[in-house]
C-alpha cells in the first residue's frame, strides 16, 4: 500500500511552516510597523525606493553575485566533464572526494583560513580577495549539478553521435553541453541568488569593498536601529529572488524536457 502523498509531503510542510513561512509572516509585520511600534505604514517600504543608496547597494551585489556564477561556471564546468566522463573508476571517486571533503567545514572556519593564506601571499582584504573567498565558496554548489546532470547523459547518445561522424570536439559540443544544460542552469540559478545575500565572505575579506545586500541589512537591524527598513528591504530581497528562483526552476525544467 503505497503512503499517501499528505503524509510523506506532511513533515517537510510543518518544517517550512514553522521556520520560513512563519518568520517570514512575522518579518513582513514588521516592515508595516512605524518607528514605535505603534500603526502600520508603508513608510519602510518608500524609504528603500526613494533612497538610491539602496539600490546601489543591490546593484553592487548582483554584479558580485554575477561575477562569482561565470567563475564557477568556468571552474566547475571542465572539472565536472573531466570526473564524470574521463575520469575512471578509481580514480573519479577520489577525485570527488578531494574536491568536496574541504567543504564539508564550517564556512567561518574555511574563510579565517582562506584570509590566512591571502595575508602569506601579501593579499589585503579587498575586491579581489573577497572574490577569491566567494568561488572558493560556491564553487561545489556549482559543481554538483553540472556533474549529476553528465552522470545521466547515454552512452547510447555519445555512441550515435561517434558512429555518424561527430569529432570528439562536436561530442562535446553539440551532444555533452546541450544535455548537461539543466545543471548549468540548475547550478547558476543557486550561486547567483545564494552569493546575492553573502554575509561571511564579504565581511571577512572585502574590506570597504564587502559592502552587500546581506551587509546592509545586518547593519539596518544590529548597528543602524532600523529595524522596519530592514525589514522592508528583506521582504522585497526575499520576494524577487524567490520570483526569479521560480522562473529560472521553470526554465531548467524546460530545458530538462526538451
Amino acid at each position: 500500500m503505497k503512503p499517501r502523498p499528505s503524509a510523506v509531503l506532511a513533515p517537510m510542510a510543518l518544517f517550512l511552516a514553522a521556520f520560513f513561512y512563519a518568520p517570514f509572516i512575522v518579518l513582513a509585520y514588521q516592515s508595516l510597523q512605524t518607528p514605535g511600534g505603534r500603526g502600520v505604514t508603508l513608510e519602510n517600504y518608500l524609504t528603500v525606493f526613494r533612497d538610491p543608496a539602496y539600490f546601489k547597494v543591490v546593484l553592487s551585489s548582483l554584479a558580485i553575485a554575477g561575477e562569482t556564477t561565470l567563475a564557477t561556471l568556468a571552474l566547475a564546468l571542465p572539472a565536472a566533464y573531466y570526473i564524470a566522463r574521463m575520469s575512471g573508476p578509481r580514480e573519479g571517486p577520489i577525485l570527488l572526494a578531494l574536491l568536496l571533503t574541504p567543504f564539508w567545514v564550517d564556512v567561518l572556519l574555511r574563510s579565517f583560513a582562506l584570509k590566512s593564506i591571502i595575508y602569506t601571499l601579501g593579499m589585503r582584504e579587498g575586491y579581489a580577495a573577497m572574490m577569491v573567498g566567494m568561488v572558493y565558496e560556491y564553487l561545489p554548489i556549482m559543481f554538483l549539478p553540472i556533474y549529476a546532470s553528465m552522470l545521466r547523459i547515454p552512452e547510447s547518445a555519445v555512441a550515435a553521435a561517434r558512429v555518424l561522424g561527430a569529432t570528439p570536439r562536436d561530442v562535446t559540443l553539440r551532444v555533452v553541453l546541450p544535455l548537461t544544460l539543466p545543471g548549468i542552469v540548475a547550478g547558476s540559478a543557486l550561486v547567483l541568488l545564494m552569493s546575492m545575500t553573502e554575509f561571511v565572505v564579504p565581511a571577512l575579506l572585502g574590506g570597504t569593498k564587502g559592502f552587500t545586500v546581506g551587509s546592509l541589512i545586518y547593519y539596518l537591524f544590529l548597528s543602524g536601529g532600523l529595524w522596519g527598513v530592514g525589514a522592508a528591504l528583506a521582504v522585497l530581497l526575499t520576494a524577487a529572488l524567490t520570483v526569479a528562483a521560480f522562473l529560472l526552476a521553470r526554465r531548467a525544467g524546460g530545458e530538462l524536457a526538451w
